[in-house]
């Protein structure tokens, strides 16, 4: 199926009404999850009605059942994938999951105090060569500060909703921004700050053409968007009658967690070598917390040599972590075929299993069973290790490795962890006094049943170790400089 007869379709319709129809039934899905709508493909729906209306067509005015008509041919059009073909191929549901991922996952990302104070760490505390912090604010026009404070504010209002001292809300969530609330952003940070930062994060009907032209993230073909992580993820805020209106609440969610991350990514060449860096020494972080002994790649060099493939740290003598500052291409999620996967992770993850750590468990013990852990700043969405294997770290690795060779670190040993799950790593080690191999076997015992498997690493700890919530030291120091 084509996307045309859509696009068509909405051009029959005012721009006005459409608008109207679908920010009416996203708000209804917001109150009511007996609702059974699709709201990423309204939202696809609301950013081609922005993209295509053309006042040279006559057009009508649209109803519901008009709405309901059109989210059905964009149903259709996704169908049409060939993902969901059963000739697709091995690992189709795999394949799907992965799409689906990208295309839904991104609406449930977890939002608490300490999504924005590890950007704080990340971004603006630590340093190395590149700063960031001046990128940042150099590009955009507002401070990483003043952003992830606004970004805050926001947060509390949509997500919180917290009460004034007589019990009634203080501030009460309407899909918009309203004026109490920009007063008070203005009050607490300027004028000209809350217009840097709502024009950052805001588009309308007479920008949206530029944005997509320069937008990196964008899928170009108009046939997979119904797969793609929505517009408002980037630019969640809609100006519409002269309000910077909320389309559908949990765009928000993506956009406190990645919104940083991805401008960056996109518009500073130097980032993503400074983040990878920084990622290091804030893992080093969560190795202190909790009193883990390890070595450095650093260290590791003087053991085996300065020339060597090394890891980033060892733990314990058996734990061989290696981080690495990537994610899925946005093409890529929506195309996750093996061999794709192959060309853009030969260079990382490939290579930090297969030469980094099979070199490093070789030279110290090959006599040992190691464990493995590659940790990114996002989630991957590409299955758990064994998933990973049998699409293409298996016939990739054989390239390079010996099947002996590559039994020292067993693909089941193999932990993909984004950089939250991290942190919540360390607060279970330092709340239940497990041993880090002790945990690891828990969470590969579940993944080799078919009944426990999981599609990432950070449901384990929710499901097998009931996370509840963090104390630990690096993220309430910086909690108290935001002075939030």
């Amino acid at each position: 199926m084509d996307y045309k007869p859509i696009r068509n379709k909405l051009r029959s319709f005012t721009f006005e009404s459409i608008t109207i129809e679908i920010l009416i039934l996203l708000k209804e899905i917001e109150k009511s999850k007996k609702i059974r709508f699709a709201f990423w493909h309204l939202l696809l729906l609301l950013k081609w009605n922005l993209e295509f209306s053309d006042k040279k067509y006559q057009s009508k005015n649209a109803n519901r059942n008009d709405i309901i008509k059109l989210l059905k041919l964009v149903e259709e059009l996704e169908m049409s994938h060939g993902v969901f073909n059963p000739n697709y191929g091995d690992f189709a549901l795999n394949k799907a999951m992965t799409i689906l991922a990208h295309q839904q996952f991104l609406y449930q990302n977890n939002v608490y105090w300490d999504t924005f104070v590890r950007q704080l760490i990340l971004f603006d505390e630590l340093k190395h060569k590149h700063c960031i912090k001046n990128a940042f604010e150099k590009i955009a026009k507002i401070s990483i500060e003043k952003f992830l404070k606004i970004s805050f504010i926001v947060y509390l209002v949509c997500f919180i909703n917290e009460s004034s001292e007589k019990g009634k809300p203080k501030f009460i969530y309407k899909g918009y921004i309203t004026k109490d609330i920009s007063d008070l952003l203005i009050q607490l940070h300027g004028r000209e700050t809350y217009y840097n930062y709502f024009n950052l994060l805001s588009i309308s009907k007479e920008s949206i053409k530029d944005f997509i032209e320069s937008d990196k993230r964008a899928i170009r073909n108009y046939n997979l968007q119904p797969f793609e992580a929505s517009i408002f993820t980037r630019k969640p805020f809609f100006v519409y009658n002269g309000k910077y209106t909320i389309p559908y609440k949990d765009i928000l969610k993506h956009n406190f967690n990645h919104f940083i991350y991805e401008f960056m990514k996109n518009n500073d060449e130097g980032f993503t070598t400074e983040l990878g860096i920084r990622l290091e020494k804030y893992i080093k972080k969560g190795l202190d917390e909790i009193q883990l002994k390890y070595k450095t790649e650093k260290q590791l060099k003087t053991i085996l040599g300065e020339k060597e493939n090394l890891v980033d740290f060892i733990v314990n003598n058996r734990i061989l972590v290696e981080v690495k500052a990537i994610e899925l291409k946005p093409y890529t999620s929506i195309n996750p075929n093996d061999k794709i996967l192959a060309n853009e992770f030969r260079k990382n993850i490939v290579k930090g299993y297969a030469k980094q750590m099979i070199n490093v468990a070789k030279k110290l013990n090959p006599n040992e069973i190691y464990y493995g852990m590659i940790i990114t700043y996002k989630k991957l969405f590409l299955g758990n290790s064994s998933d990973i294997w049998q699409q293409f770290l298996k016939d990739e690795s054989m390239n390079i490795c010996s099947l002996d060779d590559l039994k020292i670190v067993p693909y089941e040993n193999l932990f993909f962890i984004d950089i939250e799950s991290w942190d919540k790593l360390v607060q279970i080690l330092k709340d239940n006094k497990i041993e880090l191999t002790d945990l690891l076997d828990k969470i590969k015992e579940a993944d080799l049943n078919p009944k426990t498997k999981k599609f990432n690493f950070s449901m384990h700890l929710e499901d097998i170790f009931n996370f509840q919530k963090f104390d630990l030291s690096y993220l309430e120091q910086s909690y108290t400089r935001m002075n939030i």
